[in-house]
């Protein structure tokens, strides 16, 4: 049944390309997020070399964005139909 439905999806050539056309957003929307991890890696780094203790509020954004990365990463692969935030709820 799901496989019927993915296929109606892709009948019409516009779902196919409106689909690759939401892929590209997200490629270069994965790519700023991956320099924002870097960014949030190094961040949590410093506070806990500094700090001897890891900050809550960093270690937070890094899973939500980690969770945004992979809800990106199986949208991309087909896995999933369901793309990630601003459609679906950050978490």
């Amino acid at each position: 049944m799901q496989e019927e439905d993915e296929k109606g999806e892709f009948s019409r050539p516009d779902g196919v390309w409106l689909r690759g056309l939401w892929m590209l957003v997200l490629l270069l929307l994965f790519s700023l997020a991956e320099k924002v991890m870097w960014a949030v890696a190094v961040l949590q780094f410093g506070w806990m070399l500094f700090a001897r203790r890891k900050n809550p509020h960093i270690a937070g954004f890094g899973e939500k964005l980690g969770n945004w990365m992979a809800m990106t990463a199986r949208f991309q692969a087909g896995e999933s139909e369901q793309k990630p935030f601003p459609w679906t709820k950050w978490r």
